[in-house]
């Protein structure tokens, strides 16, 4: 009897591990064919940038002019609550800013990536990995225009990071693959559930005041845990601290890495999982 009820439970395991090997295939198939329509979403990304700001004057400017404004007044402002020189708090407040800009707009952005292409998604045969390029695209060339404040910030102020603002680079690299593994997981899962987009808002909104951005991290001596267990201060400081010449702790890059091969990990075999089921939901 025990040999005769074993036979089914082990076609029903095989079976479930061939489904699971056939998602996985399918979604390295459709990065694959995503990266291959790289010119469909760099395109589109770039529309959506000018799209939004049609008939402007300055187009995306004026959010870099807002931000700007935004950096300046609660530079003077917040050096004097803080007792701070002005010479080295408002450098690292822009840096702060821009770098949040990035993270924050990419979180709440991703929740809408697949509800608000609903009609493409349901209408047109494409990979669904070019919504996700093509929203991370929209989200590097805003942040590039952004990046202007802190070029005017460093000019003012005669910061040269020298060699160790190179590092800048493999510090936005892992920002960026941060927000693609946060979107495909936040993607799928707010086209399913439409109050997340809410949650997250409100979320993001506490996050800011507890990340190290109005205020320095040297601040609170006594609070390392609070901020190591903060994935935010890890990314926003190895992004900031090489734009005003220093390295980064070795402990900001390890965290950054140890929560990128997690994140990615997880957001793989979850966008592999329910990846057939975006069009359903969106």
């Amino acid at each position: 009897m025990s040999a005769t009820l074993d036979k089914p439970m082990r076609a029903w395991i095989a079976t479930g591990e061939q489904d699971r090997a056939s998602r996985v295939r399918d979604c390295i198939a459709d990065f694959s064919e995503g990266l291959a329509k790289r010119e469909l979403w760099l395109f589109l990304g770039w529309r959506d940038v000018r799209k939004h700001y049609s008939r402007s004057i300055l187009g995306p400017f004026w959010l870099t002019l807002s931000m700007g404004v935004m950096v300046g007044g609660l530079g003077v402002l917040y050096s004097e609550i803080f007792g701070q020189d002005i010479h080295d708090y408002l450098p690292f407040l822009a840096i702060g800013f821009i770098m949040w800009g990035l993270i924050g707009t990419t979180i709440t952005g991703s929740c809408d990536i697949f509800s608000g292409a609903a009609t493409a998604v349901r209408q047109i045969r494409m990979p669904m990995s070019v919504y996700l390029f093509q929203f991370m695209w929209k989200q590097l060339i805003t942040f590039g225009h952004n990046f202007i404040i802190y070029i005017v910030v460093a000019m003012v102020f005669g910061i040269w990071p020298g060699l160790n603002g190179l590092l800048f680079i493999p510090a936005l690299a892992l920002v960026t693959l941060n927000g693609l593994f946060v979107a495909m997981i936040l993607g799928p899962l707010c086209a399913r559930f439409r109050d997340i987009p809410m949650i997250v808002a409100s979320v993001i909104q506490v996050i800011f005041f507890m990340t190290p951005i109005l205020w320095n991290a040297s601040m609170v001596p006594n609070r390392a845990f609070f901020l190591a267990a903060n994935p935010f201060y890890h990314f926003i400081e190895i992004t900031r601290d090489p734009l005003l010449g220093g390295t980064g702790l070795l402990q900001n890059w390890l965290a950054c890495i140890g929560i990128t091969i997690v994140t990615g990990t997880v957001a793989f075999f979850f966008f592999a999982r329910y990846r057939s089921r975006i069009a359903y939901w969106a």
